[in-house]
């Protein structure tokens, strides 16, 4: 199969559209082997199923891959479903083209049997899509293929986006993985599934080479680390930021960083490699509560990170779920306390923990009467401690008292215009950036 069309289905907006690296990255794979790839984002166009027939009938593919980043946003109670959006899609792709289409993505990865039958795809890749797709392409058989290979050096950003993706320079921020792989066990999460309980590292010189030429060869000097934790490798982390240094690249990036830093003294590092903006995976202000949610650091690790970044002169988040295992009335102002204390750049607040399958969240779920056995979970389910109103009206109430607090579940935020505004002026780097402090 010599020519392979990849859909990036991803049309959340907010807070702004997602690079779709996955995607770039499976591109790269593919044209290493002599194949001609295009990558079709229906998140850069307005009118997208037409621009998909357009574009289905000018490459004319021998084979499609649809990638499929979330089925929803994971916010409560405003929660976007993004499953309909997906049936158009494929709708699509059949109206216009015999192909074969093969379905990826995390979504894919998490609701893999759910999504084969509402779409009706012929194949699917579960985990890392580079050696599964190509596998495909050369005649590989099965109907679903699991795919999380230990050696990520020949995973690469395609050398000839422009050709294979000519929207990338609607993107202001790029992507960049330096490894995949989650050693940690949060209750809730899907990352240990998705990409394994084993550190898997690209090299540091390959991932500043990525930089450097995005850098010099397009004039991309914004950048975000999509690492589930950057830090979880500490020493990892440091090769990627000195082989940045060495390169003496003039970049911005951000990252998602967990608050168990052993070693404080690479916050000065990072600012010094480029680093502006940090997201903490807090959760929670109150150790009892960080205990249930199977967080492996305590409240004095917060306040320990919280204060090297400001030193640092980094910009920081503190991400937080409310209405976990165990949340009562007194953990919530706990955690309230401790935001005030720190002052943080900003909090994103999150009210009920989104169900997923194969969690710890699932089984506790299941014990607890909340979901049902054999309950399909890929229209979203939420956990909430407690009574869910009660905790929404306490959570709302601490956000409408504090300007750098936001709530990403109070509203339909794709359709407003703040956000739209404030992207105007500030174009590059996490919007929570603009906040305005207490």
């Amino acid at each position: 199969m010599g020519r392979v069309l990849l859909i990036s289905a991803n049309r959340e907006h907010f807070p702004e559209a997602v690079f779709p690296l996955g995607v770039a990255y499976v591109a790269s794979s593919l044209a290493r082997e002599d194949m001609e790839v295009r990558i079709f984002d229906a998140g850069i166009s307005r009118f997208h199923v037409q621009s998909l027939r357009k574009a289905l009938r000018a490459f004319v593919p021998d084979l499609v891959g649809l990638s499929l980043r979330n089925i929803d946003n994971a916010a409560y109670p405003c929660t976007r479903y993004y499953g309909d959006g997906y049936v158009a899609l494929m709708n699509t792709v059949r109206s216009v083209s015999s192909a074969p289409v093969v379905l990826g993505g995390p979504a894919f990865s998490i609701f893999s049997n759910d999504l084969m039958k509402m779409l009706g795809a012929d194949r699917g890749v579960i985990g890392d899509g580079e050696d599964a797709l190509l596998s495909l392409c050369k005649g590989g058989q099965g109907a679903v293929l699991p795919s999380r290979p230990s050696d990520l050096s020949e995973v690469e950003f395609p050398r000839n986006i422009q050709s294979v993706f000519p929207a990338f320079r609607h993107y202001r921020t790029i992507g960049v993985q330096t490894r995949r792989g989650c050693p940690h066990r949060c209750v809730y999460c899907t990352y240990p599934d998705l990409e394994g309980g084993k550190i898997r590292v690209r090299p540091a010189e390959a991932v500043a080479g990525e930089i450097a030429f995005l850098l010099r060869e397009h004039d991309k000097g914004d950048f975000f680390i999509v690492d589930s934790t950057f830090n979880a490798d500490e020493a990892h982390m440091e090769r990627v930021c000195r082989a940045i240094l060495a390169k003496r690249l003039r970049v911005r990036f951000s990252c998602y960083l967990t608050p168990a830093m052993s070693n404080l003294s690479l916050f000065r590092l990072l600012s010094e490699a480029g680093c502006v903006a940090v997201d903490f995976g807090a959760d929670s202000g109150s150790d009892e509560m960080l205990g249930s949610l199977g967080k492996g650091f305590t409240v004095r690790d917060i306040h320990r990170v919280s204060a090297a970044c400001r030193e640092a002169g980094i910009d920081f988040c503190h991400s937080l779920i409310f209405g976990g295992p165990g949340e009562r009335k007194e953990t919530v102002e706990e955690t309230v306390r401790l935001m005030d204390l720190l002052k943080p750049t900003a909090v994103v607040a999150m009210t009920g923990i989104r169900i997923y399958p194969g969690t710890e969240m699932q089984r506790l779920a299941l014990r607890e009467g909340v979901i049902s056995a054999g309950e399909g979970l890929l229209r979203p389910r939420f956990y909430f401690h407690g009574e869910d109103q009660g905790l929404l009206r306490m959570i709302t109430g601490v956000a409408a008292a504090r300007t750098n607090w936001f709530l990403p579940g109070r509203r339909d935020w794709s359709s407003a215009l703040g956000p739209r505004l404030l992207r105007l002026v500030h174009r590059s780097g996490p919007l929570w950036r603009t906040f305005r402090q207490p």
